[in-house]
């Protein structure tokens, strides 16, 4: 049985998800919020295997929160369901850690589709934002190999000194690669950097 919390702040929306799921044979809701700072606690308080999760939920920013909560429960598949279509929030929804990116405009059937590729390890985007693949090259295009080279040490622990002292580059050089990689993967921190690489499989 695959146990489910949905966070989602129209009532309508929930309500028919809530409904929707009802009738899918190994799917249970045990929970459900419209409220972004009550998510973390349901998830503490409940044994989930899969959130829904709005991107806009007052409160508390989804892409925020999806970093946070697989820092905290790493196990728990997250699909993103929102109504905007930018490139760049899916970027970030998938650099945060999220599974899957599900737009509202989709039918029913798409997100029955969605649901359990998401459990199988596999990402999952809406078909009217284009294939996957597109995504992920764009991934693996932002960063060069000099650059992955100081996320892994970044995402080590390691300090700037330290990284340029093994790469034999000036501290200056580091800094700037540092700089480059958080504009282009739009994080702001060594910690965003480091869980964007453990999500990456850099560790």
């Amino acid at each position: 049985m695959t146990n489910i919390i949905i966070a989602e702040d129209h009532t309508l929306i929930r309500e028919g998800l809530r409904s929707l799921l009802a009738h899918v044979d190994g799917m249970q809701i045990i929970a459900d919020t419209g409220s972004g700072t009550q998510v973390e606690e349901l998830l503490t308080r409940h044994a989930a295997d899969l959130l829904l999760l709005d991107l806009d939920l007052p409160g508390c920013h989804g892409i925020t929160l999806t970093a946070r909560i697989k820092q905290q429960h790493p196990h728990i598949k997250i699909l993103i369901l929102t109504g905007s279509t930018d490139h760049n929030s899916v970027r970030q929804a998938f650099t945060a850690g999220a599974d899957g990116y599900l737009l509202k405009l989709e039918d029913s059937s798409e997100l029955l589709e969605a649901i359990p590729t998401v459990l199988r390890n596999q990402r999952y985007v809406s078909k009217l934002l284009g294939p996957l693949t597109h995504f992920q090259e764009q991934e693996d295009q932002a960063v060069t190999p000099r650059e992955q080279q100081i996320l892994k040490l970044v995402a080590a622990g390691k300090s700037s000194q330290e990284i340029a002292d093994a790469l034999q580059l000036s501290i200056f050089t580091v800094r700037k690669h540092k700089q480059n990689l958080m504009a282009k993967l739009s994080l702001h921190n060594a910690v965003e950097l480091t869980r964007y690489a453990m999500h990456q499989g850099l560790l």
